[in-house]
């Protein structure tokens, strides 16, 4: 596949790519997922997620449409066998086929400061993300090929990152009601559609009011916490409650222009205020600063 945008290529072993495909694939899927599936058109992508019965994300993805009957989700590299397992676990009778294609593609993440050029015959474009004043378009790719690595910096997991929009991780399934990762603002909840596994208690979340965490965007500076490495699912401490976790990393990256670690951060919106440190082997990191995301919170 030749590339004649001037994009920036990152390779992404940390993600991975389900395929469903059959005559029943659409009811399949909007039975299971916390958005709708019906309205999504050819060619079009979404996020979504699937919840336990309690309401707590097992998983989140990104859906492409490549063609009528055919739908792929490009999530987390690793839950995604897990996932592709539990999803055939409610297939039953319904027409579909489920692949993990992991043997089969690569996946990479293309970065441009300018629209997309190419099409791809797998691809799934995502939101843009500005940083630093400079927007960046960003698209997934699903290739057999061996594309050359042009993002040392890791600049797709900043702007992943960046971007306020959660992926579960193994780490991090199973800890969050959609509404504690922003996920009805950020378009991957849709509280008209029917049933799907914990659609009562995400509905009652909502309506209720009884959110209590947030997502938030936060950074760290690693100069002054040389021995610091961040990663999804270590715990966060306020000076309010030393002696229980006040929030959870979702994500992390690391600046290497400013020496700073970004991370998302799912807190209680009671501690947003305090000092937040972690603590690892009785010492605190801390200097944690605490921004809003890119997008309004939604309401019902």
């Amino acid at each position: 596949m030749t590339n004649t945008n001037t994009s920036l290529i990152s390779p992404l072993p940390d993600w991975n790519l389900i395929r469903i495909s059959g005559p029943d694939c659409v009811p399949f899927l909007q039975n299971l997922l916390t958005n709708n599936i019906v309205n999504l058109q050819v060619d079009q992508q979404q996020l979504s997620g699937f919840c336990s019965p309690k309401g707590r994300l097992l998983a989140s993805f990104w859906i492409s449409h490549p063609q009528i009957d055919s739908y792929d989700l490009w999530i987390s590299a690793d839950i995604a066998q897990e996932f592709a397992k539990k999803l055939a676990m409610y297939r039953l009778r319904s027409k579909v086929i489920i692949e993990l294609k992991a043997l089969e593609f690569n996946i990479y993440g293309l970065m441009s400061e300018t629209p997309f050029i190419d099409q791809t015959p797998i691809q799934c474009d995502l939101p843009s993300v500005i940083l630093n004043n400079t927007e960046y378009q960003r698209r997934l790719i699903a290739t057999s090929e061996v594309m050359v690595n042009s993002d040392p910096q890791d600049l797709w997991k900043l702007l992943e990152v960046q971007s306020g929009i959660s992926r579960i991780t193994d780490a991090t399934k199973d800890r969050f009601v959609p509404q504690m990762i922003n996920f009805e603002s950020v378009g991957a909840v849709d509280f008209k559609k029917g049933c799907y596994p914990g659609q009562e208690i995400v509905a009652r979340s909502q309506y209720l009011g009884t959110v209590k965490r947030r997502l938030k965007i936060a950074s760290i500076n690693i100069k002054k916490n040389q021995d610091l490495i961040i990663s999804p699912g270590m715990e966060v401490f306020s000076e309010a409650d030393p002696d229980q976790a006040c929030g959870v990393v979702v994500l992390s990256s690391f600046d290497h222009t400013n020496s700073r670690y970004y991370f998302q951060l799912e807190i209680k919106l009671s501690q947003t205020q305090e000092k937040l440190y972690f603590k690892i082997d009785n010492l605190q990191y801390s200097d944690i600063v605490l921004l809003e995301p890119p997008y309004p919170l939604i309401t019902i």
